[in-house]
């Protein structure tokens, strides 16, 4: 029974992750810089810099790898980079006009594949459900229970 619960949870995930994948293509983007940009919104949301190490460090991805993305976006004009203030050495990223669009239209996408996937689905379901993905998470690594549901520290 534990075999097909995390089997469906696979499922599930991977279908999300094809209807991420699907709204990013549509923006000549990968989903790699589609997760990026989406960590850029969430840090521009709570009023946090980010540089490159924050990225390597969030997404557990090698500087190289990390530079080649954000070169990409740059390229493509999702992303600006510039020195900060406070550390010359660093530079900070920020997210352009073309990005915030495409984020916020993103919004309204996951809030449509929100409706498909919770459809038939009463609210008091879909509460008991969050609640157990949550113990579920907590059980497999206690780690997890320091972080928020949007995947931030609780002290961030």
């Amino acid at each position: 029974m534990s075999n097909d619960l995390v089997l469906y949870i696979r499922f599930v995930y991977f279908a999300l992750e094809r209807e991420k994948n699907q709204y990013f293509e549509q923006h000549n983007l990968t989903s790699s810089q589609g997760d990026i940009l989406l960590f850029l919104g969430g840090a521009y949301f709570h009023q946090k810099d980010v540089n490159q190490k924050n990225i390597e460090e969030h997404f557990h991805l090698t500087n190289p790898t990390v530079t080649g993305l954000l070169k990409r976006l740059e390229e493509k004009g999702f992303i600006d980079r510039k020195k900060s203030e406070i550390d010359g050495r660093q530079k900070l990223i920020s997210l352009t006009d073309q990005s915030m669009r495409v984020l916020e239209d993103f919004q309204a996408y996951r809030e449509t594949i929100d409706q498909k996937l919770l459809q038939n689905i009463d609210v008091d379901q879909r509460d008991f459900m969050i609640k157990q993905l949550r113990k579920l998470l907590s059980n497999l690594a206690p780690v997890h229970r320091h972080c928020k549901i949007d995947g931030r520290k609780n002290n961030d």
